[in-house]
C-alpha cells in the first residue's frame, strides 16, 4: 500500500514500537476548524489522527463499521461510524477533498477486510513554488514556468528543418551587416568629403549606402521566405502532434475538459505560435545579434557616451520582467476565455433543435454576449499594459539620446579633437540602432508572450499521460474466443464514489447475456472496461484467460465491435460510415452487412445510394437509421465480442423485429454483451444479469428470475404498466 504523504518525524515518534504506518495524509485544517495542519494516518492496525503535533485520536481498525465524507460549507470533514457513536476524524478544506476521497475509499476497503490500494497520486492544485492557484491540477504554474525551456523545446520544434534554420541564422548575420553600414558612411561623408574637402569620394560612399540597402533588402525577402515557411510547417507538425496525443489521452482527461477548449488549443494556440514564429522570431534573431554588435561599435567610438547610452539598459530590461510577469496570466486569461467562447458557440450550433424547441435563443445570446464581454475585457488589460509600457520605454529611450547630444555638442563646440560632427552623427545612428532593439523587446514582449502562453498549454497536452497501449510483456493475439471473467473488480470515475463495486461474473465463449438494471447502476461502465477505455481500481478483467493490460491495446479493440445508445457518425458517406472499422471490405460485403442490419432498403431509398453524404454526425438521418448504420458497422466488423449498448432504442417496433432477426443471427457463435431498457430486446440471451448499485443482484433466465420475484420481476412489472399507460394513452388520443 502507498502513502499519500510523509509522516513528520516529530509523529513518527508517537506510534508503537513495529507500527508499520501505510497512509499518512495531512489536512489543512485543525480540528477546530482553523487554518493549520492535522494528519490522518493510518498504520497496520490503527487508525490515528494528530492536531498540533499531539495525538487527538486512536482507534483499531477492525472497531471501526464504515468511513464516510460529510460535505460542509466551504470544507469536509470524515466521519468514522464506530460502536459507540459517529466520531469526526478530521476536518479539511476544498482543496484536499481529492485526497481524502482516495482515503475514504482504502479505509473502507480495510474496514471491509480487503486488500486497500490507494488511487493514483494527486497532482497540486497550488504551484509548489510561489503557492499560486493553477489553471487546473498538475498543470505548470504560468508565473513560474521557465521560459528558457519553453523556448528550447520551441527551438527543438526545428531540428526536423536544421537545414532551412542554418540558412536563415546566415542571412541574419548579412542583415546585420548591411544595417551596420549606413551610420559608418554618414560620419565619413561629413568628416571626409564635406569637412574634409573631397568631393571625389562621394560617388564611392555613395555606391557603398546603396549598396548596404541592397544587401538589406535580399537579406529580408530570403529571410522572410524562410521564417514563413519554417513557421508554417513547425506549426503544422505541432498540430499533428497534438491531433495525434489527442487520440492516444485516456478517456478520463476528455471528462475534465470542453471540446471547445481543446480545439481552442489546437487552432488558435497554435495560430498564435505561428505567427511569433513568423513576425517575432527573425526579429528576436536580428536585434538580438544587432545589440551585442552595436554596444562594441559604441565602445569603440567613445566609451563615455557609451555609458550614457547604457544607463537606461537596466530599467528597460527590469521593466520587461516585470511587464512579462504581469502580462503571462492575462494572456492565460485570454486563451481560457477563448475556449469558453468556442464551448458554447459549439454547443450553440449543436443543440439548436434543443434551443428552439424550449425558446431559448434569447437566453443563449445573453450567455454568449456575457462571455464574449469577458474575452473583449481581457484583451483590452493586455493591450492596455502593453500601450503603457510601450510608451514609458520609449521615454526613457530619448532620455539616454538626450544625454548624448547635451555632452556631445559641447565637446565639439569646445573643439575637442577626438570627436568630431561626423562621429556625433553616426554615433547618433547607432543609438537608434541600439535602442531599437530595446524598444523592439516592448513590441516583441506581445507576441513572445502570447506564444510562450499558448506554447505551455499545447506542451500540457503533449504532456499529458497517454493511454498505456502496449505493455511491455503484452501478449499477441490475433483471434479472441470471448471468454470473459470478472474477478472482484471495482471501479471509479471519481476517488470516494464506487460505481462497480466487487462484481464477479464469468461469460462464455459465445454466449450472450443481457445486462439489466436502473440508469446508473453501472451497465455502461461494464462495457468501458471490457474496452479498456478505464481500468480497474482493484480486481482484474480477463479475455481467454488473459488480464486485459496484457493485451496489445489495438488488437483488443479491434476485436470487439459496439453498437452505442447514440451512435456517432461521421461526415462522410454511407458507405464509408458502413466500412469505417473495416477499411478493406469490398462493397458487396457493405451491402450484405447492410441488409442484415435492415439498412439496405432505405439506403436505396436516398438520392446518391450508398454514397449519400449524411452530415455532421448524421444530420441527413433520423434516429432509426443512425441505429441501423451503426448495426451495419458492427456486423461488418464481424468481432469475436460483441457488445450492444441499447442498440435498438432509437427504432420503432417494426423495425425493431426485423433487426433482432438479423441480431440473432450476428449473435451466434460469439459472445455478446447486451444492453436494454426494453427487456424484451432481451429474450434471445442465453443469461440475464440484473445490475444494481454496482452489484450483480440477480443472474438467470427470464423465466427464473421472473419466479424469484426480485429486482428483474420488479423491473418486468414497471415496464408493463408503463407500456399499458402508453397504450391507453394512445388510445384516449
Amino acid at each position: 500500500m502507498a502513502s499519500n504523504g510523509e509522516l513528520p518525524v516529530e509523529l513518527a515518534r508517537q506510534l508503537q514500537p513495529g507500527e508499520t504506518v501505510h497512509i499518512a495524509q495531512p489536512s489543512d485544517l485543525t480540528l477546530d476548524r482553523r487554518f493549520g495542519t492535522s494528519h490522518l494516518v493510518v498504520t497496520d492496525a490503527r487508525v490515528l489522527v494528530f492536531d498540533a503535533g499531539k495525538l487527538a485520536f486512536a482507534a483499531p481498525v477492525a472497531t471501526l463499521k464504515k468511513v464516510r465524507i460529510d460535505e460542509l460549507f466551504g470544507s469536509a470533514r470524515l466521519v468514522a461510524e464506530t460502536p459507540d457513536g459517529d466520531r469526526h476524524l478530521i476536518y479539511y478544506s476544498k482543496a484536499c477533498v481529492p485526497h481524502f476521497a482516495g482515503v475514504s475509499r482504502a479505509l473502507n476497503d480495510l474496514v471491509e477486510g480487503r486488500p486497500a490500494v490507494l488511487p493514483d497520486k494527486v497532482e497540486p492544485a497550488y504551484c509548489p513554488r510561489c503557492q499560486a492557484p493553477l489553471p487546473e491540477r498538475g498543470a505548470t504554474c504560468v508565473l513560474c514556468v521557465q521560459r528558457l525551456q519553453v523556448f528550447k523545446r520551441l527551438l527543438g520544434l526545428l531540428q526536423p528543418h536544421r537545414g532551412k534554420a542554418l540558412l536563415l541564422m546566415a542571412t541574419t548575420v548579412v542583415t546585420v551587416g548591411a544595417q551596420m553600414g549606413p551610420p559608418y558612411i554618414t560620419k565619413m561623408i561629413v568628416d571626409d568629403v564635406i569637412k574634409g574637402s573631397h568631393p571625389e569620394r562621394l560617388p564611392g560612399w555613395i555606391a557603398a549606402m546603396v549598396g548596404c540597402g541592397l544587401m538589406l533588402l535580399a537579406s529580408r525577402l530570403v529571410a522572410g521566405n524562410l521564417t514563413s515557411w519554417l513557421g508554417a510547417q513547425v506549426v503544422a507538425d505541432l498540430r499533428a502532434q497534438l491531433h495525434t496525443q489527442l487520440q492516444r489521452l485516456q478517456m478520463s482527461y476528455f471528462q475534465r475538459r470542453e471540446s471547445g477548449e481543446l480545439v481552442g488549443r489546437v487552432m488558435n494556440d497554435t495560430g498564435e505560435l505561428q505567427r511569433f514564429l513568423t513576425d517575432g522570431f527573425p526579429y528576436f534573431l536580428v536585434n538580438t545579434f544587432s545589440f551585442v554588435v552595436i554596444a562594441g561599435i559604441l565602445l569603440s567610438l567613445d566609451a563615455k557616451l557609451a555609458l550614457l547610452v547604457f544607463v537606461p539598459v537596466p530599467f528597460l530590461v527590469g521593466g520587461g520582467r516585470w511587464f512579462w510577469r504581469r502580462l503571462v496570466p492575462m494572456f492565460h486569461r485570454h486563451g481560457s476565455r477563448i475556449g469558453a467562447l468556442h464551448s458554447i458557440l459549439n454547443e450553440s450550433i449543436y443543440g439548436i433543435k434543443i434551443i428552439k424547441a424550449f425558446a431559448q435563443e434569447n437566453s443563449r445570446s445573453r450567455k454568449f454576449n456575457r462571455t464574449n464581454a469577458a474575452l473583449t475585457n481581457a484583451r483590452f488589460s493586455i493591450e492596455q499594459t502593453f500601450i503603457g509600457f510601450s510608451e514609458v520605454m520609449f521615454w526613457i529611450m530619448t532620455l539616454g539620446v538626450t544625454a548624448v547630444w547635451f555632452f556631445a555638442a559641447r565637446r565639439i563646440s569646445a573643439g575637442d579633437p577626438t570627436f568630431t560632427l561626423g562621429s556625433l552623427l553616426a554615433f547618433v545612428g547607432y543609438i537608434w540602432l541600439f535602442y531599437g532593439p530595446l524598444q523592439w523587446f516592448t513590441a516583441i514582449m506581445n507576441w513572445m508572450t502570447n506564444a510562450f502562453a499558448g506554447a505551455e498549454r499545447i506542451f500540457n497536452v503533449l504532456d499529458s499521460k497517454p493511454e498505456l497501449y502496449d505493455a511491455p510483456d503484452a501478449i499477441d493475439v490475433p483471434k479472441l474466443r470471448g471468454t470473459i471473467r470478472f474477478d472482484d473488480v471495482r471501479f471509479s470515475y471519481e476517488r470516494d464514489k464506487e460505481v462497480i463495486k466487487g462484481i464477479s461474473l464469468d461469460v462464455g465463449a459465445g454466449e450472450m447475456i443481457g445486462l439489466v438494471g436502473k440508469s446508473g447502476a453501472g451497465k455502461s461502465t461494464i462495457i468501458n472496461l471490457i474496452c479498456r477505455f478505464y481500468d480497474v481500481d482493484s480486481g482484474r478483467i480477463t479475455v481467454d484467460g488473459h488480464p486485459l493490460p496484457k493485451f496489445k491495446l489495438e488488437q483488443l479493440r479491434r476485436q470487439i465491435g459496439i453498437v452505442p445508445q447514440d451512435p456517432f457518425l461521421f461526415n462522410a458517406s454511407i458507405l464509408d460510415n458502413i466500412r469505417y472499422g473495416w477499411p478493406q471490405s469490398t462493397f458487396a460485403e457493405v451491402v450484405r452487412a447492410a441488409r442484415a442490419a435492415n439498412a439496405h432498403d432505405f439506403i436505396l431509398d436516398k438520392e446518391d445510394g450508398y454514397d449519400t453524404i449524411i452530415g455532421e454526425k448524421g444530420a441527413m438521418l433520423s434516429g432509426g437509421e443512425k441505429q441501423r448504420l451503426a448495426i451495419a458497422r458492427a456486423i461488418l466488423h464481424d468481432p469475436p465480442i460483441l457488445i450492444l449498448d441499447e442498440a435498438t432504442s432509437s427504432v420503432d417496433s417494426e423495425t425493431e423485429k426485423a433487426i433482432q432477426e438479423a441480431i440473432a443471427n450476428l449473435t451466434r457463435g460469439r459472445t455478446t454483451i447486451a444492453i436494454a431498457h426494453r427487456l424484451a430486446t432481451l429474450r434471445n440471451a442465453h443469461r440475464l444479469v440484473v445490475i444494481d448499485d454496482g452489484k450483480i443482484v440477480e443472474q438467470g433466465t427470464h423465466d427464473e428470475l421472473i419466479a424469484k420475484d426480485g429486482t428483474y420481476a420488479k423491473l418486468v412489472r414497471l415496464q408493463s404498466e408503463i407500456n399499458q399507460l402508453r397504450s391507453q394513452t394512445v388510445v384516449w388520443a
